[in-house]
């Protein structure tokens, strides 16, 4: 499985209180978004990570690893629909990936140990929702750190969809949209962010019963300059 570390567009650590319960107005548009980047609410970060995603309530706990993979991982049978099409759009005038897309895949022992032991340090974020669940995450960016996990998702399967297949038609439409549009002006290489959609993959046997959802905006994904 291909799944890499990427620059994230995310809350200011002091200020995710405040931003998430405001991520409909936030994520409304292109100026929206730059005026809560230029205001410190939200941040573009200057390098490449990983991020491990904690949810814990009811049912349990559940613990992933968030990266981008091909667009090509998506697949459903909503991709027609109509909601699914305007979903797109939006998300292709928006030029970002609100959230990551739930995937499953088969975990390893060993990547078990590494996310616990990236877990030991202190979380970027630690947010309860007003269901009562809380969402924590943890940054990875040491470089022996980002070498082991990529380590251990080369070696994986290629995951399976896990998110509601609206979402996922949508994000995969959105893709298609902007290959289009480059190809129509004859700059289409084949490696813009678009190609790529930034998932949280959780291990298979933790989400049998349905993965969670990360919260909107908490990692987004630009897939297009803005």
């Amino acid at each position: 499985m291909k799944a890499l570390p990427f620059p994230c567009i995310r809350p200011a650590q002091d200020c995710v209180l405040e931003a998430l319960p405001a991520m409909d107005s936030i994520l409304s548009d292109n100026e929206a978004l730059r005026g809560a980047i230029a205001d410190g609410l939200m941040l573009k970060d200057p390098g490449a990570a990983y991020y491990v995603y904690e949810c814990s309530g009811e049912p349990g706990r559940v613990t992933g690893v968030v990266a981008i993979c091909p667009v090509g991982v998506l697949t459903g049978d909503d991709a027609a629909s109509a909601d699914a099409a305007a979903a797109a759009r939006t998300i292709t005038e928006l030029k970002v990936q609100p959230r990551p897309v739930s995937l499953a895949y088969e975990a390893s022992p060993v990547m078990d140990i590494i996310l616990g032991a990236a877990k030991e340090g202190a979380s970027l974020y630690a947010v309860t929702d007003p269901a009562g669940i809380t969402h924590r995450v943890w940054e990875v960016k040491r470089e022996d750190a980002v070498a082991a996990i990529r380590a251990m998702l080369d070696q994986a399967p290629e995951p399976e969809p896990a998110d509601d297949p609206a979402y996922a038609a949508a994000l995969a439409g959105a893709a298609q949209l902007l290959a289009d549009e480059a190809r129509a002006a004859g700059t289409y290489t084949g490696k813009e962010p678009f190609n790529f959609t930034v998932a949280v993959l959780f291990p298979a046997a933790q989400v049998s019963g349905g993965a969670p959802q990360v919260p909107t905006g908490l990692l987004t994904h630009q897939i297009s300059r803005f």
